[in-house]
């Protein structure tokens, strides 16, 4: 049932995908209002992610167990909040980044579910308020981020005045606004999932557990770092366009380092392997 709901959905994907880059590359299309079939198949195909989580759930892989499906869990939360924000047209052009990034985590989720058996120690108390947590704000970021790079892209054109009659859109101002609003959601959640993940390693193995996360904690560190300071400048000295957009993704390549290091521990054949079960994400 599984692989039935990950194909359809991996269609879906392809088809939204699809949908996306042609309204973005057809000239005849430009000029008329956002297809409605692009989101329709990012909807459905949503939906079929959803299922086929559900359907590992059965089978016992879970988003609790490895980094792989947590991730899937977080791509799948990242597509299910833009289809509200880009109602009416709105980040219409993000649309073509949320669905191949959610076929990215749907592929990651199936291919790799098998990593990891058995079930997460403490999954009931901070291991699991940790992973659900970090897939929320691994969610929350790339939103953020990909509206920071809405932002770079349509002042670049602004900047050197280079204009698409008839294309809907959020101005700079709207822009600007919502990926401070999304900054000021996520950085909380992301603080919780920060301070979960540390006290899951301290009681998985004591303080000398954290001598081995040093570089995953470093990109934790600069993720935090940056986000938070970006909400300090922004109240103190008034930061915001091209240099908060810039912030905002250097914490989230911050945060997808983290996720690339585990995945290159679980897959690579590392000696103690780099699970959900040993290793939690920060």
């Amino acid at each position: 049932m599984t692989l039935v709901l990950f194909i359809l959905s991996a269609l879906a994907y392809g088809a939204s995908t699809y949908a996306y880059g042609a309204e973005r590359t057809d000239p005849r299309v430009r000029e008329e209002s956002p297809p409605l079939w692009g989101r329709l198949a990012l909807a459905v195909a949503g939906a079929l992610h959803f299922s086929a989580i559900g359907a590992q759930c059965v089978e016992g892989d879970h988003p609790f167990k490895n980094i792989f499906l947590a991730t899937s869990f977080g791509t799948l939360i990242a597509v299910a909040s833009y289809l509200p924000l880009s109602r009416k047209g709105r980040l219409q052009p993000l649309g073509a980044v949320m669905a191949p990034l959610g076929l990215a985590g749907l592929v990651l989720g199936v291919v790799f579910s098998g990593l990891g058996k058995g079930a997460v120690p403490a999954a009931k108390g901070i291991a699991g308020a940790h992973i659900g947590l970090a897939s929320v704000g691994l969610a929350g970021f790339a939103l953020a981020a990909g509206v920071a790079s809405l932002y770079l892209v349509a002042e670049r054109r602004l900047r050197n005045k280079v204009f698409r009659p008839g294309r809907k859109g959020m101005s700079l101002t709207g822009l600007d606004r919502l990926h401070h609003r999304l900054v000021l959601l996520v950085t909380p959640i992301f603080t919780l999932a920060i301070v979960t993940g540390v006290l899951w390693i301290l009681e998985l193995g004591g303080p000398s557990s954290l001598e081995g996360r040093a570089f995953e904690l470093a990109l934790a560190g600069i993720a935090w770092l940056t986000s938070v300071g970006l909400l300090i400048a922004r109240a103190a000295r008034g930061t915001r366009g091209r240099g908060a957009a810039m912030l905002t993704l250097t914490a989230f390549a911050a945060i997808v380092g983290i996720v690339v290091w585990y995945g290159v521990n679980a897959s690579g054949g590392a000696p103690r392997e780099a699970t959900l079960q040993e290793a939690p994400t920060s």
